[in-house]
């Protein structure tokens, strides 16, 4: 058998010095540890669940507001909460338009505003709302107070602020939002 070649000869060097680095960590690391035996029934104390009170210094939390009943489903007007929020607004706005309920659809405005929606008016409303899915922009909507009355204002469909006023627990829009804007 011929002798090995330099190159050979390393190769096996190398090989050999893996194995036996490879055995060395076999053999040199420790051992997997046990699970530690568990406490003596002396020594293991029960849970108990103390209920926490909240500091003295925090008010009593107040019993949840019970929910309004629904919203009625005919008849000459729309019941009063739906007008709580500026968004119960709207959402009472886009319905009383569906349902085709103009005179409803009118007093959700502010009083200076109701003489602008003419029949026409509120049709082209209608319409765009067929085409158009509302979407109030939240995120950027400004709070302030007019005349001594709470005011949030919202963009609409992205372009002008439409402002819905408290008045006397009601919010009630200050412009025609639903209109559209630079259509022919």
């Amino acid at each position: 058998m011929p002798a090995p070649t330099g190159n050979r000869l390393a190769l096996a060097l190398l090989a050999a010095a893996g194995l036996l680095g490879l055995l060395a960590f076999l053999l040199l690391r420790e051992p997997p540890s046990a699970p530690a035996p568990p406490p003596p029934p002396s020594l293991v104390r029960p849970k108990i669940s103390i209920p926490r009170r909240p500091p003295a210094f925090l008010p009593a939390a107040a019993a949840p507001r019970p929910m309004p009943p629904p919203a009625s489903d005919g008849g000459p007007g729309f019941a009063r909460f739906s007008l709580i929020s500026p968004e119960a607004t709207i959402s009472t706005q886009v319905r009383l338009l569906e349902e085709g309920r103009d005179r409803e659809f009118k007093a959700t405005f502010m009083p200076e505003v109701q003489d602008q929606l003419t029949p026409d008016a509120i049709e082209a409303c209608r319409k765009r709302l067929a085409q158009v899915r509302v979407q109030p922009d939240w995120e950027v909507a400004e709070d302030s107070v007019v005349d001594g009355r709470r005011v949030e204002r919202v963009s609409m469909f992205g372009k002008s602020m439409t402002g819905f006023h408290d008045v006397d627990g009601s919010w009630l829009a200050d412009a025609v939002w639903c209109l559209p804007v630079g259509l022919p």
